[in-house]
């Protein structure tokens, strides 16, 4: 369970290096050379993703934020959330389902901001196709999540975000000591 549960947070640091196909990565360096505010929060959770425009740029943060909304929809907002609330395990089942369904729909709309953001001059389907390829590696990432969960140590979701994390420290270190 350790060994598979450590197989699949290399995958999913494997990926963080894997730059979206089409993207030029010498103008993307150029452009996130200072990489603060919000933009080095989300690089952090990324694992450094986000700064190199990966397949893995978006992380988990979509599923997130449905998991946010889902769970602020189930207090007396919306009624059938609610009912589904209080259901015991078949609703929870459909709850998790629902969060799922809205993150990828979030992982999409956001791919097709961010490829916006780091992609001057593109045309739509070139943003369209970036949108699509950040929604894979989300979706690959939640079931990877699923997978660790299932068959590895924890909780997958937590561990992902704890390795990309893990991952940013040192050189959050290096810029701290030079700063």
């Amino acid at each position: 369970r350790i060994l598979y549960t450590l197989l699949l947070i290399v995958i999913f640091r494997l990926g963080c290096y894997i730059t979206v196909p089409g993207v030029n990565s010498i103008t993307l360096n150029e452009a996130m050379s200072s990489n603060n505010g919000v933009a080095g929060l989300i690089d952090m959770i990324s694992g450094g993703a986000f700064s190199r425009f990966s397949v893995f740029a978006m992380s988990i943060s979509p599923y997130i934020t449905a998991s946010i909304v889902v769970q602020l929809l189930q207090m007396d907002i919306i009624p059938y959330f609610a009912e589904l609330s209080k259901q015991g395990g078949t609703g929870r089942t459909k709850l998790n389902q629902i969060t799922r369904y809205l993150g990828i729909a979030l992982a999409f709309i956001q791919g097709y901001m961010y490829s916006f953001a780091f992609v001057k001059g593109g045309t739509p389907i070139e943003y369209m196709m970036f949108a699509l390829i950040l929604t894979a590696g989300t979706s690959l990432l939640l079931w990877l999540g699923d997978q660790i969960t299932a068959k590895g140590i924890g909780n997958g979701i937590s561990l992902i975000i704890m390795a990309g994390i893990i991952a940013t420290m040192p050189n959050m270190f290096i810029q701290a000591w030079d700063g």
